[in-house]
């Protein structure tokens, strides 16, 4: 037994170290799920990044050498209604083709390749100064896409360009549809607003590998995070409350890990209304598409490279639950010394009756539940003053007036402390993902999920109301300098109309007393009449007494007659005069 026994310990340690190495592992895993691949020979998609690069130059190649026209007028005309529905279909044989339009020979196998609407999204790149050249070199270089994975359900493919800068997403046959039913109306929003965080759309095209069914259809479009500077931390916000959260171990946060860890978009005076007018003109062209399920991508750089800790909701349900426990074991608050024992360990208390104990039971019974509402109080209470602390502190420092307009800290917004000093995130900002129509399926998910949960809450809405939302959620957290000098102020107002009213209430409080008081007694002008007609009544009351002693005396004073001997012989009474 015992050699089995100490087998055992000796088997113990290898598998504490097998542990370890497993966790490593995975946290490899998980760092190389991260990290963006090269896509070489021995990639899956290869053939299709290899087609998708020879397509956009030979239809790039087209527009330049003027086989579409004169490229240069057109950013000074209006498009035509034809050109919105334009396509251009290309085949591509492996040995290139001998008749119009021409096209190149490839290392790959035949396919056909489709370009949707390209003078229009030529004026969109021209819109935003992107040159053909250097969009082709990025794009359609000599150089390997790069993929990732995501953790979007539509099992769609995501791919980047060598330098980053743009983004290559596939989709399918519905939302290519909807893209060409909305693009008149997104070409209009975004050339009327150029500051516009919506996906900015550079092409559409397809590709149809020959001896293959399916055809791919993918989008180009510009990167959210287009910068040198590393990303630390990425926000996914929809507006919504309901199980939006990341789970332990996801990189992307979402909704309630933003609003719980109480982060804030600190901008600027002139960017952060620039930006919720940006965001509200964006909301309100989705709502008119009829469009909802989208979100705002949001990676923040912190320019001192300190990370800030995130706590996943998991965590912080654990330590709540933690805390309460702790609460609940502790001393209830407001026990009288002489019943507790242990703080007075004297023979008297000792010798405690069994009547103080129920009494001590009952007690702790009625008060253990106020204990946990106490300390929230007490932790709440604590942590405005330490905000009040702070904001004052901030306050005294001196306010830059001349803040930039729109800064752009390599591709981003810089953010702004309280003096108007630059602060230490950068933040970068797109709306993603709004290519999901509110149709028939969406209102029937919204009707299931309406059952079980309040149907303004949940993520699948109708188009207004989650515009509304979603403008009301960000909007709100769009901070400036001076909202805070307000929020401060008003606080401040607040305070001071509080502590005059309590001083009004005490005031008319302590005068209702003393008019009470003044009631009851006497005032010193009522007195003095009163004196005195106490006095002349006391003078009355003197004066009829003293005839009143006289007339007894004569009424009850006998005349006595005597004799000439000197016995007396009658009495007379002097009232009866007898």
């Amino acid at each position: 037994m015992k050699k089995n026994g100490q087998e055992d310990n000796k088997m113990k340690p290898p598998k504490a170290k097998q542990s370890k190495i497993e966790r490593k592992a995975k946290k490899e895993k998980k760092a190389k799920r991260k990290k963006l691949h090269r896509v070489l020979k021995n990639h899956p998609e290869f053939e299709l990044t290899f087609d998708m690069q020879i397509g956009i130059r030979h239809v790039i190649g087209m527009e330049q050498g003027g086989v579409m026209g004169n490229t240069s007028h057109w950013s000074h005309t209006h498009p035509m209604l034809e050109d919105f529905e334009e396509t251009i279909s290309l085949e591509f044989p492996r040995e290139g083709s001998n008749k119009q339009p021409f096209t190149p020979p490839h290392s790959s196998r035949d396919f056909d390749f489709k370009s949707y609407a390209p003078k229009i999204f030529h004026r969109i790149r021209d819109r935003f100064g992107i040159n053909n050249i250097k969009f082709i070199t990025s794009v359609c270089g000599n150089f390997e896409y790069l993929s990732f994975k995501t953790n979007s359900k539509s099992g769609q493919f995501f791919f980047y360009s060598h330098d980053k800068r743009y983004m290559l997403k596939t989709m399918t046959r519905k939302e290519c549809s909807l893209l060409m039913k909305i693009l008149p109306s997104y070409y209009q929003h975004v050339m009327e607003n150029p500051n516009t965080l919506l996906c900015r759309f550079y092409g559409m095209h397809r590709v149809k590998p020959a001896g293959k069914m399916r055809s791919f259809h993918f989008l180009i479009m510009e990167s959210v995070f287009d910068t040198s500077l590393e990303i630390h931390q990425i926000f996914d916000l929809k507006g919504s409350m309901v199980n939006r959260f990341a789970k332990r171990g996801e990189s992307v946060f979402k909704d309630i890990d933003f609003v719980d860890n109480n982060f804030m978009f600190r901008l600027p005076d002139k960017v952060a209304k620039t930006l919720k007018s940006v965001v509200r003109k964006d909301s309100g062209f989705l709502k008119e598409c009829n469009l909802m399920d989208y979100s705002l991508l949001v990676g923040v750089h912190y320019r001192n490279g300190k990370q800030r800790k995130i706590e996943y909701k998991q965590d912080r349900i654990r330590r709540m639950k933690d805390k309460e426990v702790k609460q609940a074991k502790a001393v209830p608050l407001g026990v009288p010394k002489k019943y507790n024992i242990i703080s007075q360990p004297k023979k008297e208390n000792v010798q405690m009756s069994q009547e103080l104990a129920k009494e001590f039971q009952v007690f702790s019974k009625k008060f253990a539940g106020r204990l946990s509402g106490s300390a929230k109080v007490e932790e709440s209470l604590h942590d405005i003053k330490a905000e009040n602390k702070i904001t004052a502190s901030d306050s005294q420092l001196c306010c830059n007036t001349h803040a930039p307009y729109m800064p752009e800290h390599h591709g981003g917004l810089r953010s702004a402390e309280v003096s108007g000093a630059p602060g230490n995130e950068v933040y970068y900002v797109g709306i993603i993902d709004i290519l999901t129509q509110y149709g028939f399926k969406k209102g029937m998910e919204h009707n299931l999920t309406s059952m079980f949960k309040d149907g303004n809450l949940i993520s699948c809405v109708h188009p207004k109301i989650y515009g509304n939302r979603f403008e009301d959620f960000i909007n709100k957290r769009i901070v400036s300098p001076h909202d805070i000098d307000n929020e401060t102020r008003t606080e401040t107002l607040m305070m001071t109309a509080k502590i005059e009213a309590q001083k009004n209430e005490e005031e008319k409080k302590s005068s209702e007393k003393a008019a009470q008081e003044h009631a009851t007694e006497p005032t010193a002008d009522a007195a003095e009449p009163a004196a005195e007609e106490q006095k002349e009544d006391n003078n009355k009351l003197s004066a009829s007494d003293v005839l009143i002693e006289k007339e007894t005396q004569t009424t009850h004073t006998p005349k006595v007659v005597k004799d000439a001997s000197g016995d007396v012989v009658q009495t007379q009474n002097l009232m009866t005069g007898s």
